[in-house]
């Protein structure tokens, strides 16, 4: 069985069991980088919240021989826990004075979203784009992202110069930036097995833990939440006194979407060493969905700019 036709078999099982006052359906979703996952949206008579249950894994449960009427069973209970009778008052959204004060960006590869970008206001930045979202906090839910799409912006009435200039104000106020060396970083994971309250490991190539041994200094820098931090290359101020304070230019390592390494130009190491150390952690430490870039990156102190290192 096909995982379409898996995905349909449960629409109908949970029709079946749920009764007429759901409206269910299967679809595909495009993440980040073109993965694709699939799921079960549930929508309820009562509730104007559509949670999505994913559903790949539970394909492969099922490939296993996980019995059919199991994983229907525990789909209900999810669906149960997370949306049963919950309507959400949708008017923080609609308007964008109210809105626009936890509107936020991010930076993704413009090669691998070339699907989602052409449904999103975007701004080109070296081979990534920029791409925004509202950062949602409920005590029911917790936090979430909704990506904002250009039919946000029609129905808000502004265009992509007055998006951008409101997120990169509320990115200062909301995600400062974080900058710290690897090697706290690393002690702190090796302490905690996690980033300390985040829950998300620093993705640090072998190489760069073999460096760190012969005593290279380098920084992680994220912002404060260490979510989608790779996004304070656009308005660090500590990359540009660490560039000054070594009085050198800076090689960039993107580790993931949520952050990136720096390490200073010794104008020795070959360019593709660095090169193949992203290349290196991308392939065997990062998720496909988390990838920021197979490029490298380098930051000229004198121009005060990121380009890619040619």
């Amino acid at each position: 069985m096909k995982l379409e036709q898996f995905g349909n078999k449960i629409c109908g099982a949970l029709k079946e069991a749920m009764g007429a006052g759901y409206e269910i359906a299967f679809r595909e979703v495009i993440k980040n980088n073109g993965v694709r996952l699939h799921g079960v949206i549930i929508t309820g008579k009562e509730s104007n919240v559509s949670p999505t249950v994913y559903i790949d894994e539970l394909y492969d449960e099922y490939e296993a021989g996980r019995a059919f009427g199991d994983i229907v069973y525990d789909i209900i209970c999810v669906y149960q826990k997370n949306a049963k009778e919950i309507n959400m008052d949708m008017d923080f959204f609609t308007q964008f004075a109210q809105a626009k004060s936890r509107i936020l960006y991010k930076l993704i590869h413009r090669e691998s979203n070339d699907r989602l970008l052409a449904e999103v206001p975007y701004i080109t930045w070296n081979d990534l784009a920029i791409v925004f979202y509202y950062a949602f906090e409920d005590e029911r839910f917790g936090k979430a992202t909704i990506l904002i799409k250009d039919s946000h912006l029609a129905m808000w009435g502004i265009d992509v110069p007055a998006l951008y200039e409101t997120a990169k104000t509320n990115m200062l106020r909301m995600r400062p930036e974080e900058m710290l060396p690897v090697r706290q970083l690393i002690r702190e994971f090796m302490t905690q097995n996690k980033c300390p309250g985040r829950g998300r490991q620093i993705n640090v190539p072998e190489d760069v833990e073999t460096a760190m041994e012969r005593n290279t200094v380098m920084y992680v820098l994220s912002n404060c939440d260490r979510v989608f931090g790779a996004s304070a290359l656009l308005y660090s101020a500590s990359m540009k006194a660490l560039a000054e304070k070594w009085n050198k230019n800076l090689i960039i390592l993107p580790s993931s979407v949520h952050e990136v390494i720096l390490l200073p130009d010794d104008g020795i190491t070959e360019k593709e060493f660095y090169r193949e150390m992203v290349k290196e952690v991308n392939d065997t430490q990062v998720e496909p969905e988390e990838r920021l870039s197979y490029n490298v990156y380098y930051y000229d102190r004198i121009l005060q700019k990121v380009t890619i290192l040619e």
